[in-house]
């Protein structure tokens, strides 16, 4: 079984089973034939803003992260749908983070600019006279969503509805910081390059649309998650805890294998000690008292990421009466969704 993944590290460390440091895929019978990031469906469907001899003479060596190169060519070659259509895998694994970032408009056309990594080449320098930065998600729908039809109609070609995996995206606010207290997410981490908390709803919008009209198999599992400073050396909206990663790729796996007909997963595996990592996840340090007023905070915004701190307080604090009290209440009336 052979899978393409479309998106970022939230899908490819997913199915890695939460190893942020591996390649490939976790499990021993898939193999991934691309992962094809920072590439934005709308976009993809445009014409190459320059020739393809241009394209192909930006080096490694002009980036910031030499690793790059490859993604921003297909950024700029417009060549990510058709190596979707003309691999031999049968899946396609997708999210939407890179819809989030910023992209570049030249003349009649517009591309992603694989985390402004173009900016840094001859390229840009050559035409930036004449490019203009934007963000997808603050533009009216009408001017970009035919694309992203035009983007989905090219695919299902290969892809039916049955052999698409949508990992849903929502931007990460908090993360547990190494001191074991909840916090915001700091500005500074919120470039235009990256996701950002504040295009969640949009980002919601464009999901629930093209779950409505191509029906693919979702896992809406990112709202009840966030970020965690033990496991990540940096705040990216995207770099979730372990056990969302986990989580996720035992769905994917189960999709994959035919294991499974329900085609929209939003259970996390919250408040079951022997679920997969909940030993190592132990490990961590978080502080009961504030851990009580962020679980406050979180139910007053009816954020679903309440039900993750309260699952961490039933880890470390199950005696606390305070914590009984929350899951009486979580039991008599949450009801996942």
């Amino acid at each position: 079984m052979k899978v393409n993944i479309l998106g970022s590290c939230i899908s490819r460390i997913s199915l890695l089973d939460g190893d942020c440091s591996g390649h490939g895929i976790a499990h021993d019978h898939i193999e991934m034939k691309y992962f094809l990031d920072k590439q934005n469906i709308a976009l993809s469907v445009m014409p190459a803003p320059f020739s393809k001899n241009e394209i192909m003479d930006i080096s490694a060596e002009e980036l910031w992260d030499k690793s790059r190169i490859h993604s921003l060519q297909q950024c700029l070659n417009k060549s990510t749908v058709h190596m979707l259509l003309e691999s031999d895998a049968d899946w396609l694994v997708m999210d939407l983070f890179d819809m989030q970032n910023d992209f570049a408009i030249y003349k009649e056309t517009a591309f992603a600019t694989c985390a402004h990594e173009y900016m840094q080449t001859k390229c840009f320098n050559k035409y930036k006279k004449d490019i203009q930065i934007a963000n997808l998600m603050t533009l009216p729908k009408w001017i970009w969503y035919p694309y992203v039809d035009i983007f989905f109609e090219k695919i299902m070609k290969k892809y039916d509805e049955n052999h698409i995996i949508l990992n849903r995206f929502r931007s990460n606010t908090y993360y547990l910081d190494k001191d074991g207290l909840v916090k915001e997410i700091p500005n500074n981490f919120k470039n235009p390059f990256q996701a950002n908390d504040k295009y969640n709803q949009p980002l919601k919008e464009l999901e629930d649309y093209i779950i409505e009209k191509y029906n693919p198999y979702v896992i809406d599992l990112s709202q009840y998650f966030m970020g965690d400073a033990t496991f990540w050396d940096n705040l990216n909206g995207a770099h979730f805890e372990k056990e969302f990663y986990r989580e996720t790729y035992t769905q994917l796996i189960k999709i994959i294998q035919g294991e499974t007909d329900n085609r929209y997963y939003t259970e996390p595996d919250f408040f079951n000690k022997s679920r997969r990592g909940y030993e190592e996840d132990k490990l961590r340090v978080f502080d009961i008292e504030h851990g009580i007023q962020t679980l406050d905070m979180l139910i007053s915004k009816e954020d679903f990421l309440w039900v993750n701190v309260l699952d961490k307080l039933d880890t470390y604090a199950p005696d606390d009466e305070r914590v009984k009290e929350y899951k009486k209440f979580m039991n008599d009336f949450f009801v996942y969704e």
